[in-house]
């Protein structure tokens, strides 16, 4: 029962990821230059001040939102909780490249959409959902604006279902509470209640009227790339004890790999930290 209880709710999950897909088609319909997209991705424009601090603010934001702590938790609390065993490892590796390969495909539509219908009007980025949606619609039609909507709705749920979900997982081992979607919510308060919280206390949030959430979101994803480095540090401990990991400690290859992110998180946090405290020193 509780293996079907996994599987029934990852395969939940995995259809309304699926649905983030949907920025794909919108942006064939858009017809785009591809030229200058390819151009755009090969030489960036980077804007004159890029060490000013909103600059910088932008690009820790990013790697925020792709690189994150939480993650660290979700990933190995899914592999905990799906009982899975060293001879899974390939496939969940394989698993694993397949859903990042398909957010980077959608992340890259994404850009591209947005990049060619709101690029160069004056308050783009300031603008409102609301505005968003418009002004694509203006370009794409109504059907397509309906697609993009829909696109940015689910988003919305997938990542309130993992970051919650990572969240519970966290507290429940730092707190050793039962903590596994298998559980029954009368068994497992500690898990389910903390999710339930945080998935009220964000849209409580988000329902106030006047509350900057670009400022919010933007503020998230720069902390999550403040924290990543000490919670990567402590990881790269452990795949390397080989005590503790045996046959599966990593390798050199991995080590490098690891060590150039934690480094350039670095780098990013301290460059944004100088550009924030000195901003007339560049």
């Amino acid at each position: 029962m509780s293996a079907l209880h996994t599987a029934t709710r990852e395969r939940v999950a995995l259809f309304v990821a699926a649905f983030n897909l949907i920025f794909v088609p919108i942006v064939l319909m858009a017809h785009p230059d591809w030229v200058a997209v390819g151009r755009a991705f090969i030489h960036p424009p980077l804007p004159a001040d890029w060490l000013s601090a909103s600059f910088l603010i932008l690009i820790s934001a990013n790697i925020g939102t792709t690189i994150a702590p939480w993650q660290l938790f979700f990933q190995q609390s899914c592999v905990v909780d799906k009982g899975l065993l060293p001879r899974d490892i390939p496939a969940g590796r394989r698993d694993l490249v397949l859903g990042v390969t398909g957010m980077a495909v959608v992340a890259l539509s994404i850009i591209i959409l947005t990049g060619q219908y709101l690029h160069g009007i004056p308050g783009a980025d300031n603008f409102r959902i609301d505005q968003i949606v418009a002004a694509i619609a203006s370009h794409v039609g109504h059907r397509a604006m309906l697609l993009f909507v829909l696109g940015l709705a689910e988003a919305g749920l997938i990542a309130a279902i993992v970051i919650t979900a990572s969240t519970a997982w966290a507290i429940g081992e730092a707190f050793d509470w039962p903590r596994s979607i298998n559980d029954h919510p009368v068994q497992a308060l500690g898990f389910y209640l903390p999710s339930l919280a945080a998935t009220a206390l964000a849209g409580s949030v988000v329902l106030l009227p006047n509350v900057p959430l670009g400022f919010l979101n933007l503020s998230v994803q720069v902390i999550a790339t403040i924290f990543m480095p000490p919670a990567m540090l402590f990881l790269l401990m452990l795949l390397n004890d080989r005590e503790l990991m045996g046959p599966y400690v990593n390798g050199p290859w991995r080590n490098a790999v690891s060590i150039v992110i934690l480094a350039s998180l670095i780098v990013c946090n301290t460059l944004y930290g100088l550009a924030t405290l000195f901003p007339d020193k560049r």
